[in-house]
C-alpha cells in the first residue's frame, strides 16, 4: 500500500472518530439519549429481559423484530451494566468508523483510488448516518454488515474460493438477522452469477447459500417451537407490507403507536389469526388483495414511493432526525433541510448522475455489484415504505456513485471540456430541483415528538415539564390518547387530582380499553380517599387482566389500608412477577405478611428488599420483628444500621427508645422520644414518653 493511501486511510479513521465521539459527546444532552422510545425502548426492554431471566432464546412468542441487535445489545448491557447507553453507542461509533473505511475501499475497488477517498470523505460527513449512528437502532449494524458483505462477495468472486463464499455466507446470515431486506439482494445476486458464470457458479452459489441457511435456520427453528407456525425471522413483515401497500396508505404510514395502531394490529387477531404468521400472513393478504383489484392506484403508489426514497428529507418513521441537531452543533452543520436537503439532498441526485454513468463502461464486478445492490435494496425499501431509517442501508452505497459523479464533474472542469461538464450539469441541476422538492415536516408541528419528550420526562420524573410537553401534543393533535394519558399521569404526581381525574375519565372515555389509566383512576382514588371508587377500577381491570402486577400492586396496597392484611398479601404477592427487583414491593408485601401474623415470611421480604436497596425502612422492620421476638441485641444492630442511612428516623428512634426503656434507661429514653417530638409531632413517640415518665416516677 503506497505511503499517502496509509496516510490517507489514518487521516480518514481519525476523522471519523473525532466527529462521531464529538457528536456522542453532545448527543448526551438529548432527553433521549439515556431515555429511548418506540422501537429503541422496546429493543432495549428486550435486551434487557433476556438479561435479568433469559433463557438465552427467551420468550414466549416468535420474534416480532430481527433479532441480531437485540442480543448485541444484550451482551452490551451484561458488559456495561452501569453505562450500557454509552457503551452501544460506542460500538456503533466503532462500526460506523469501520463502514467509512469500507465505503473508501469498495469504491477505490469500483472507481480507483481518488474516487475511494472522495467517498470516504463523504461517508465520514454523512449526518444521516452520524446521526444513527447515536441511536439505540439497528443501523449502524445493518450498515456495517452489509458494506462488509459487499466487499466480501468482492473477494470471493475474484478468489473463487470455498472459504471465501462460506465466510461471505455467514455475513450475508447475519445480516438477515439484523434486516431481511438484504435477502432480497441474495437472491438477485445468485441470479446474477448464474448469468455471468452459467454452469461454473454452482458450487461456489452451493458454499455461499448454506452457510446463510446455517445461521437463519436456528431462528425459525425457534420461532417454530413457540409456535407450530413458519415465521423465519420476525413475524412483522405482514403488518409492514401492509403499511405500505393499501388504498389508506397516507394514513397507515403515518400511524404512531396509540388507539387507532393498536386496532389495526388486533384486527388479524379479531379475525380469528392466533399464531404470529398467521396474522403476518392475514396482512399480506390484504395488501395482496389491493395489489389485484387496484392495480393502477397501486401502481401510482408505488410512484410516489420512489419519488419519496429519492427526496431528499429525511423521513422520520418514530422520531423527529432534525431534532437532534437541537442538541448537537457538529449535527446540524451536517444535517439539515433547507432549500437543499443535507446530507441526501445532495448525495441522491449525485448518486443518480453516477448510476447513469456508470452505465457506459462494462459490468466488471465491482461496479456492477454495487449498481446491482444499490437498485434491489432501494426496491426492497419501495416494496414496504421509504422512510430515513430503512433507507440509511444504501446510503453508503450511493455516497459511491455519488463521489464518481463529483469526480467526473471535476475532471470536466479541470480538463475545461465545457461541453460535457454542461452535459453533465444540466441534468444533475434537474436532479437537485427534483429530489428537494419535498420538505420535512416542521420539527414544531410534530405531535408525537412532544408526546415523547413528555413520556420521557415523565420517566425523569419531571413532572411539570411531562404536562407542558403532553399538553402541547395535545394541542397539535386534540385526538392524541398517550398524551392524554401521560397529562393525567403528570398531574396526579403533582398532586392536582382533580385535573388528574378529568384528563383520565377523558381518556378513559376515548378508549375505554386501556387498563393503564383505570389502574391511574384506582391510585387517584386511593390518593383522595376514595376506597370504593378505586376498588371498582381495580377490580375491572383485574376481571380483564389477572395478570396484572400494577392492578394486584394498587389493590393489595388498598386491601392493607383496609385492613384485610391476608388478602392483601396476596395480591401483593401476585404483583412481584411484574416488578420483582422493587424495593418498596418486597417492603409492603413484608408489611402485610408481618400483620396477618407470618412474621417469618414478612423477615423474609424484608430482607429481599435490603438486598435490592439497603434503605432505613427495610432495617427498622427487620429490628422491629427481631425486637418482637425478643432477639434485643440484633434488633439493636438493625436500627443502628438504619440510624447511620437516617439519623433522623422517627420510627427508628422509637424503637430504641423502647429498647432503652426496657433496659431500664429512663433518662435516655425519655431524652430520645423528646428529640423525635422536638423534630415534629409523633403519638406513638408521645404515648411512650408519657409511659417513661410514668415509670420513672414509679421508681
Amino acid at each position: 500500500m503506497a505511503r499517502s493511501t496509509c496516510f490517507f486511510l489514518g487521516a480518514l479513521l481519525l476523522a471519523a472518530l473525532a466527529l462521531r465521539l464529538g457528536y456522542l459527546w453532545e448527543h448526551r444532552a438529548s432527553p433521549f439519549f439515556d431515555a429511548p422510545v418506540v422501537d429503541a425502548q422496546t429493543f432495549l426492554k428486550q435486551a434487557q429481559a433476556l438479561l435479568a431471566s433469559g433463557p438465552f432464546w427467551g420468550g414466549d412468542e416468535p420474534y416480532w423484530q430481527p433479532p441480531l441487535y437485540i442480543y448485541l445489545l444484550t451482551l452490551v448491557c451484561w458488559l456495561l451494566p452501569a453505562s450500557y447507553f454509552v457503551g452501544i453507542r460506542l460500538v456503533h461509533v466503532g462500526l460506523g468508523v469501520l463502514s467509512c473505511l469500507l465505503v473508501y475501499a469498495l469504491a477505490r475497488h469500483a472507481f480507483g483510488e481518488q474516487i475511494g477517498r472522495i467517498a470516504g470523505v463523504m461517508a465520514a460527513l454523512c449526518g444521516s448516518l452520524l446521526y444513527f449512528e447515536g441511536e439505540l437502532l439497528a443501523v449502524p449494524v445493518e450498515v456495517f454488515l452489509n458494506l462488509l458483505l459487499l466487499y466480501g462477495l468482492l473477494i470471493a468472486w475474484r478468489r473463487d474460493h470455498g472459504r471465501y463464499w462460506v465466510l461471505t455466507g455467514l455475513l450475508a446470515g447475519l445480516a438477515a438477522l439484523t434486516r431481511p431486506n438484504i435477502l432480497l439482494f441474495i437472491a438477485a445476486f445468485c441470479a446474477w452469477t448464474l448469468w455471468h458464470r452459467r454452469t461454473s457458479a454452482y458450487g461456489s452459489l452451493f458454499s455461499f447459500i448454506i452457510p446463510i441457511a446455517l445461521v437463519i435456520l436456528p431462528v425459525t427453528y425457534r420461532n417454530w417451537t413457540i409456535e407450530s407456525d413458519l415465521v423465519f425471522i420476525s413475524s412483522n413483515a405482514g403488518v409492514n407490507f401492509y403499511i405500505g401497500n393499501n388504498a389508506d396508505y397516507e394514513r397507515t404510514v403515518s400511524l404512531r403507536p396509540g388507539v387507532q395502531w393498536e386496532t389495526m394490529i388486533a384486527e388479524a387477531k379479531n379475525s380469528g389469526h392466533k399464531t404470529a404468521a398467521a396474522q403476518s400472513t392475514f396482512f399480506l393478504g390484504k395488501s395482496l388483495n389491493y395489489i389485484t383489484t387496484q392495480p393502477f392506484d397501486y401502481l401510482d403508489l408505488l410512484g410516489k414511493k420512489v419519488f419519496h426514497f429519492w427526496s431528499g428529507p429525511e423521513t422520520k418513521r418514530n422520531q423527529d432526525i432534525y431534532y437532534a441537531r437541537q442538541h448537537s452543533r457538529i449535527l446540524s452543520l451536517l444535517l439539515w433541510d433547507w432549500h437543499v436537503s443535507i446530507p441526501f439532498g445532495l448525495i441522491g441526485p449525485l448518486s443518480l448522475l453516477g448510476l447513469g454513468l456508470s452505465m457506459r463502461g462494462k459490468w466488471t464486478p465491482p461496479i456492477a455489484l454495487l449498481r446491482l445492490y444499490a437498485f434491489v435494496y432501494m426496491a426492497s425499501v419501495v416494496l414496504f415504505f421509504p422512510a430515513a431509517r430503512y433507507r440509511t442501508p444504501v446510503v453508503p452505497v450511493l455516497i459511491a456513485f455519488a463521489a464518481f459523479a463529483t469526480f467526473q464533474l471535476y475532471l470536466g472542469v479541470r480538463r475545461r471540456a465545457y461541453i460535457r461538464t454542461t452535459v453533465l450539469a444540466l441534468p444533475l441541476g434537474g436532479l437537485l430541483v427534483l429530489c428537494n422538492l419535498a420538505e420535512a415536516a416542521p420539527t414544531e408541528e410534530d405531535a408525537q415528538l412532544y408526546f415523547d419528550l413528555g413520556e420521557v420526562h415523565l420517566r425523569k420524573q419531571d413532572y411539570a415539564l411531562s404536562a407542558r410537553y403532553s399538553h402541547r401534543a395535545l394541542e397539535l393533535d386534540p385526538e392524541y390518547n398517550y398524551a392524554r394519558h401521560n397529562l393525567a399521569v403528570s398531574y396526579f404526581h403533582q398532586e392536582r387530582y382533580g385535573e388528574s381525574e378529568r384528563e383520565a375519565l377523558q381518556t378513559l372515555a376515548e378508549n375505554p380499553q386501556r387498563t393503564d389509566t383505570r389502574v391511574l383512576l384506582g391510585r387517584i382514588y386511593l390518593a383522595t380517599n376514595k376506597p370504593q371508587q378505586a376498588a371498582a377500577h381495580l377490580r375491572h381491570v383485574l376481571e380483564r387482566d389477572p395478570e396484572s402486577g400494577m392492578a394486584h400492586y394498587y389493590y393489595g396496597r388498598l386491601l392493607y389500608r383496609q385492613g384485610q392484611y391476608a388478602t392483601a398479601a396476596t395480591h401483593l404477592q401476585r404483583a412481584l412477577a411484574w416488578q420483582p427487583r422493587d424495593f418498596w414491593l418486597h417492603y409492603e408485601l413484608g408489611r402485610a405478611l408481618q400483620q396477618a401474623g407470618q412474621a417469618e415470611a414478612a423477615l423474609g421480604q424484608y430482607h429481599q428488599a435490603l438486598s435490592l436497596a439497603r434503605r432505613p425502612e427495610a432495617l427498622n422492620a427487620i429490628g422491629a420483628l427481631h425486637l418482637i421476638a425478643g432477639r434485643t441485641q440484633e434488633a439493636q444492630m438493625h436500627f443502628l444500621q438504619a440510624l447511620e442511612l437516617a439519623p433522623d428516623n422517627p420510627d427508628v428512634h422509637v424503637n430504641l427508645a423502647l429498647i432503652e426503656l426496657e433496659n431500664g434507661n429512663h433518662a435516655a429514653a425519655i431524652d430520645r422520644l423528646r428529640q423525635v417530638l422536638a423534630r415534629g409531632p409523633s403519638p406513638h413517640a408521645q404515648r411512650l414518653l408519657d409511659e417513661a415518665y410514668r415509670r420513672l416516677e414509679s421508681q
